[in-house]
């Protein structure tokens, strides 16, 4: 009773939160405090439960760094002219009948460079939704291509938290798990591909306001060298390049393009990488404003919260019931088909991605162990399910926080196809693989 109770505070408080719109890392920390009395309550003395969460802390360090570069990158992106430039270049390649199709693709480019959906929605998303609305578009079918596309880049980009939380929570190399991802990417990108294509025919854009274009072009100077961040970006991880000095090479060349190209002063570029970027140019403050190390203050301590947690659950065993369950249901129904319903009920009930990760890899770690399949196994199923997935919970931060920003609602989520075309395509090729793994192991 007294873990039902812990939770059913935790949920309210989560309601809390999310109807006044504070950070959910509130709740966490009031569900932290209750998690913690019941283990005290249970016989696991203070200190053993403070030294177990912050066990479970040591996980989140790797992800507090990308995440803290990440910051920068979004904000010193903004300011070099990088997020303009491809923009501007992305609307040159509008045509009335291939402007969902483009929305998809330029919210994919996106989130394959920044590698977090909330940063391309809040930049590409918007601009992509406002040419939209100007030009008699389909809302709907362009707010499902923009969702689509700003998850493409969650479980791929080198700069993605998720990823890297992923393969941290899970012990595996994160570009070896990048590199996995890979793997079952074409034929679920491909079908969305051709489904876009379809409907960008289907609902053509009446006409694309000439206005956005002018502004960017009077508000940035649109030259090759701010192509340079993102193109270290996305081809040092291929030279097997860590994420972490990747995102740093595209830090240095975008603080080098705000210098000399964009011509920002060194002490408003020292303010922007802690406060973000506000440009000078009042028709572009809402579409490019955003980034800097205080947009991640929210983020790092949901990740530091949700990584103690998962310290303290594996060292209590609080969660050994459902564990028990959830490696009942991999044997009924295969380990992607619990990592499926994991998903689901941690978004619904968390609301929130990043705990979705953790308790993925502390409901069935055990599982994989038990069955010897590796680190790796583990991390591309949760890979596979709870990223995306998570995107599908109409209440959940990851779905709500996109449909906010593009001021739509969720009935739009049935046309964000790549969401669920990924997961479904893991689905239906995962019963022979892990079989195989064991056989071999």
């Amino acid at each position: 009773m007294d873990l039902l109770a812990a939770f059913g505070v935790f949920l309210a408080c989560i309601v809390g939160c999310m109807a006044k719109g504070l950070s959910l890392g509130w709740a966490l920390a009031a569900g932290f405090v209750c998690f913690f009395a019941v283990g005290v309550r249970r016989g696991t003395p203070a200190p053993a439960l403070m030294k177990m969460a912050a066990e479970g802390m040591v996980t989140s360090m790797k992800v507090l760094r990308i995440l803290l570069l990440l910051g920068l990158l979004t904000a010193l992106w903004r300011a070099g002219g990088t997020v303009a430039f491809f923009v501007w270049a992305g609307v040159q390649m509008i045509t009335p009948g291939t402007f969902v199709l483009v929305a998809f693709l330029l919210s994919a480019v996106f989130s394959l460079a920044f590698g977090s959906c909330f940063g391309v929605v809040g930049t590409a998303g918007v601009i992509l939704m406002t040419i939209a609305r100007s030009g008699g578009a389909s809302l709907a079918v362009t707010a499902g291509a923009i969702m689509s596309g700003i998850y493409f880049g969650e479980r791929l980009s080198p700069a993605s938290s998720s990823a890297a939380l992923t393969a941290a929570v899970a012990g595996a190399d994160q570009h070896a798990f990048q590199m996995r991802m890979w793997r079952s990417t074409p034929v679920p990108l491909a079908v969305t591909l051709v489904l876009y294509g379809v409907l960008s025919a289907l609902y053509p854009i009446q006409g694309v306001d000439a206005q956005i274009v002018s502004a960017l072009e009077e508000g940035f100077s649109l030259t090759w060298p701010t192509i340079l961040p993102a193109a270290a970006l996305l081809l040092l991880p291929w030279m097997k390049v860590s994420a972490i000095a990747s995102i740093a090479v595209s830090c240095v060349l975008s603080a080098g393009c705000a210098l000399a190209v964009q011509h920002v002063p060194a002490g408003e570029l020292l303010q922007i990488c802690v406060l973000g970027y506000r440009p000078a140019l009042p028709a572009l403050t809402e579409l490019m404003s955003g980034g800097g190390l205080i947009s991640m203050a929210s983020v790092v301590v949901i990740v530091i919260l949700s990584c103690a947690y998962s310290g303290m659950f594996n060292g209590t065993g609080l969660l050994a019931p459902v564990t028990g369950r959830m490696g009942r249901l991999a044997e009924r129904f295969g380990l992607f088909a619990a990592h499926t319903a994991a998903s689901f009920g941690c978004g619904a009930l968390f609301c929130n991605q990043t705990v979705a990760i953790v308790m993925n890899g502390q409901l069935l770690g055990e599982e994989y162990r038990r069955r010897g399949l590796t680190a790796l196994d583990l991390a591309e199923n949760i890979g596979n399910s709870v990223i995306n997935l998570s995107g599908l919970v109409p209440w959940a931060i990851a779905a709500t926080i996109p449909l906010t920003t593009m001021e739509v609602g969720p009935e739009i989520l049935p046309l964000a196809f790549y969401l669920y075309l990924l997961p479904l395509w893991c689905w239906l090729r995962a019963p022979a693989e892990p079989k195989k793994r064991l056989e071999n192991a």
